[in-house]
């Protein structure tokens, strides 16, 4: 009985050392990734990144429209970033920029974008940067710039016309950041006159802040006029 253990523990041995010496074929290597990417996603997915335009202005010396759009995440994990721009069918990317926290774009203006974000990490076994979560929906950016003429106390502001975009909704508040009141309806290309805010007369010598959305959560330019007296000499 001590002969058939012995040998059957050889035999196991030269087994042990036959597997450590077969090479891992490129499926076997497919697989292991495949699960390594499987398991870095399911992290991924458990932890939570958020992203938002973080400033969007026209540039008037440039003819464009800087956009910085910054990532977080709550994570003790390190992830980078691909984020895409996209045209205004959410079909043809026209740039991307990989960031770790801010990724930054120049835009035109009177033009609908959309941009899209997901999660990369270093796979030591590739050697590169790896996607680790799926793309996410597609972000509306509005540049839109309208002119604004003063008559008086009364605003003319002629919407522009924007590709894929049918209909603009107008909004307006005293404040820059907050407040935010449907106005109107305008179709691009059209001009819209105001007089009145939240049915009070405009004041002298305040700001008033106004932007044209074309979709619900967009990310838009924001513009103001000031109010003013004008002064005419005798």
């Amino acid at each position: 009985m001590k002969k058939f253990t012995k040998i059957f523990a050889f035999a196991m041995a030269l087994m042990m050392v036959f597997a450590l010496q077969v090479p891992v074929s490129a499926a076997e290597k497919g697989a292991v990734q495949a699960v390594n990417q499987e398991q870095a996603q399911a992290t991924v997915q458990a932890d939570t990144y958020t992203h938002r335009v973080y400033s969007l202005y026209y540039n008037q010396s440039m003819k464009k429209c800087p956009v910085t759009i910054q990532v977080t995440s709550n994570s003790s994990n390190y992830y980078t970033y691909e984020v895409q721009l996209l045209d205004h069918t959410k079909k043809k990317v026209i740039a991307q920029d990989d960031c770790a926290l801010y990724a930054f774009f120049d835009l035109k203006k009177n033009q609908l974008y959309y941009y899209r974000v997901r999660a990369t990490a270093y796979d030591y076994t590739q050697k590169k940067y790896v996607p680790v979560s799926d793309w996410s929906y597609g972000y509306g950016i509005n540049t839109a710039i309208c002119k604004v003429k003063l008559s008086g106390k009364k605003i003319k502001i002629k919407v522009p016309k924007v590709k894929g975009v049918k209909k603009f909704t107008l909004y307006m508040s005293t404040k820059s950041d907050k407040g935010y009141k449907k106005v109107k309806k305008v179709k691009p290309g059209k001009t819209v006159v105001i007089s009145k805010f939240k049915n009070k007369a405009f004041k002298n010598g305040k700001y008033y802040y106004y932007n044209v959305v074309s979709k619900k959560n967009e990310t838009r330019l924001k513009h103001n006029f000031h109010i003013y007296t004008r002064y005419v000499r005798r």
